[in-house]
């Protein structure tokens, strides 16, 4: 069942948001089972939102993404993603 994944990123710039993101769009950081992604910078840092085929597709990304994270300087973020069951989810084009 796919999930909502919302996370605030609290002291993370977007120089660093970018660094990391660069490696997930290039495939060095594989994404699969993601089927949304949304990022907002904010005052205090980033507010990411995605949404995820499973629990299991993002969980293995999580792990892949950690490792990046630390080689791009990402600073430790003592947040955890609050998840919720998506009843519906719609993607034109798709």
């Amino acid at each position: 069942m796919a999930i909502l994944a919302q996370i605030t990123l609290d002291g993370v710039t977007k120089q660093q948001y970018d660094a990391l993101s660069a490696k997930v769009e290039s495939g060095e950081v594989p994404a699969e089972g993601c089927l949304a992604h949304v990022a907002v910078v904010t005052p205090t840092g980033v507010e990411v939102t995605d949404v995820w085929e499973s629990q299991a597709a993002m969980d293995t990304f999580t792990s892949r993404l950690t490792l990046a994270a630390r080689e791009v300087g990402f600073p430790q973020v003592d947040a955890r993603p609050r998840i919720s069951q998506a009843h519906t989810v719609w993607i034109p084009g798709r």
